[in-house]
């Protein structure tokens, strides 16, 4: 039987940890790290470059080279480092993408916990921020994604310029994120869509990656969760997927990237996420990976066609299955409602002009040869400036954060669907003062005060339905009552100025 507290637990779900866990001295920090990375080698870059090409190449894995690393004046020597990425690897000068494994020729070795740190140069985004304003979201909301922060990097002393830092996805995030390490992680990647592809493991062996238990490369988990995802009949699969897969985090993230416009991920593309196989549940667990490209950039694609990217959107079997279940649908549309909470201009602009402000002395002391884009371009970019470029629309931040919600919105007013706090005609606290007593209330019944003629009250649950509806004629109060269960409510007040929303609580 379907369990309906599916709906309900997403807006209370969080990963609480009171202990310190590895990187949490680096990424809990507001301040951009000094890196400074010293190699012995005297033409250290040009070897750089040549295993990295060497290895794309021939389809291999990059050799590292042996360094010493120095972060904050903090000195680790003999780590390794080697250049990354795929587009990004094409960004101008020696800032390019990188990562360092400190355990490479030492066992054991570690930086503040953590076995390897990457270092990403913001590639195709001129406001380097959309990545970290995204997995902060992430991390907020207590989802499996890493964590990111800011350093500037220098080789030899020699500064190369402004890098976001991200955590890796590896035994120390699953430990810190799941509390156990030991099951199967998968990497889907480059084309993981969770496709039936038959019983044979080899033909998934091109679009899947095995990060832990190489050696056994016991691939039945993975395969079992794909056949239940595409085999199971309509009617079983809710039971079946809440059995294979930790579903609450999931949702979290699928709403996320649809609502952020992270376009470079399984709901789109498919790949860039991990899967644990938890050992303490016996479920798979969700994992995000690079979000680079949120906010609305996508190879060739127009800055209209993301902002209007629709959130029913379903390429790839699972959401489609999970989209089909009226559960899962209402879970995902209120988890979108929610994060409007978030996804707004009072929110998120703030938090833009405080991180545009801090990085920028970094981005401009950065070596010409070094950047993409002109210093200047940071705050018109945060702003309403998106730059056309030949492979695609890169949108200002705060323009396409206000039309992004907006048509969110009027998407959910197609579909029928009320988010109760993320009407686009708030009214504020100062602009007019409701009352509601009691609230909690023990009976389910509300006065509501500081009313006046022709005011209208609606009442929706939890699942976004509404349960209860009047209008004021001419008096100044109005008593609510709620006869259902206990549990949260929003109240709507609507008036000729706009709308006002209010939580109300009935306990029993």
């Amino acid at each position: 039987m379907k369990k309906f507290c599916v709906i309900i637990f997403l807006f209370f779900y969080s990963l609480i940890s009171s202990a310190q866990n590895p990187g949490d001295t680096i990424f809990s920090s507001s301040n951009i790290h000094d890196i400074n990375i010293t190699f012995s080698q005297p033409k250290f870059w040009d070897s750089l470059m040549y295993y990295k090409q060497h290895a794309d190449s021939f389809n291999l894995s990059t050799q590292p080279m042996m360094a010493n690393f120095n972060i904050d004046g903090s000195p680790i020597d003999s780590v390794g480092v080697q250049l990354k990425g795929n587009s990004s690897f094409g960004f101008p000068g020696q800032k390019k993408p990188l990562k360092i494994s400190f355990n490479q020729y030492v066992p054991g070795k570690k930086c503040e916990g953590l076995t390897v740190l990457n270092l990403n140069n913001n590639m195709l985004d001129p406001t380097m921020m959309r990545e970290k304003l995204l997995l902060d979201f992430m991390n907020k909301k207590g989802l499996p994604a890493p964590r990111c922060t800011y350093a500037k990097v220098s080789f030899n002393g020699q500064y190369v310029g402004l890098y976001k830092m991200i955590e890796q996805v590896d035994k120390e995030f699953i430990k810190t994120h799941f509390n156990n390490w030991g099951g199967n992680l998968f990497k889907g990647d480059p084309m993981g869509t969770l496709g039936w592809q038959g019983t044979n493991p080899t033909a998934y062996y091109p679009n899947y990656e095995l990060h832990s238990n190489q050696s056994i490369n016991n691939w039945s988990d993975l395969l079992n969760f794909i056949d239940n995802i595409n085999n199971t009949p309509s009617s079983d699969f809710f039971d079946t997927l809440e059995t294979n897969l930790n579903t609450f985090p999931f949702i979290g993230q699928w709403a996320a990237r649809n609502l952020f416009v992270d376009l470079d991920g399984y709901f789109h593309s498919p790949h860039n996420y991990y899967l644990y196989h938890n050992i303490n549940t016996n479920k798979f667990e969700w994992c995000t990976w690079d979000v680079s490209v949120a906010f609305g950039f996508y190879p060739m694609t127009t800055e209209d066609t993301t902002e209007n990217t629709n959130l029913l959107m379903a390429y790839n079997p699972l959401v489609i299955r999970m989209l089909a279940d009226s559960v899962y649908k209402k879970t995902y549309l209120n988890t979108i409602c929610d994060y409007l909470d978030y996804f707004k201009d009072t929110v998120l602009f703030p938090l833009i002009d405080s991180i545009a402000n801090k990085i920028y002395p970094a981005f401009a002391a950065e070596p010409d040869s070094n950047q993409m884009f002109p210093e200047q371009a940071l705050f018109y970019t945060c702003d309403t400036m998106t730059i056309h470029t030949p492979i695609g629309d890169i949108p200002g931040l705060k323009k396409f954060i206000t039309n992004r919600r907006a048509i969110v919105l009027a998407q959910l007013n197609s579909l029928a669907w009320v988010c109760p706090l993320a009407s686009a005609n708030e009214i504020s606290q100062d602009e007019k003062e409701i009352e509601i007593f009691p609230n909690p209330s023990l009976n389910g019944k509300f006065i509501v005060s500081g009313l006046g003629s022709g005011v209208q009250l609606q009442v929706y649950n939890m699942y976004g339905e509404k349960i209860y509806e009047t209008t004021t004629v001419n008096s100044k109060q109005e008593t609510i009552n709620l006869s259902g269960a206990s549990g949260i409510y929003f109240l709507q007040v609507r008036t000729a100025e706009g709308i006002m929303n209010k939580k109300i609580i009935v306990s029993k």
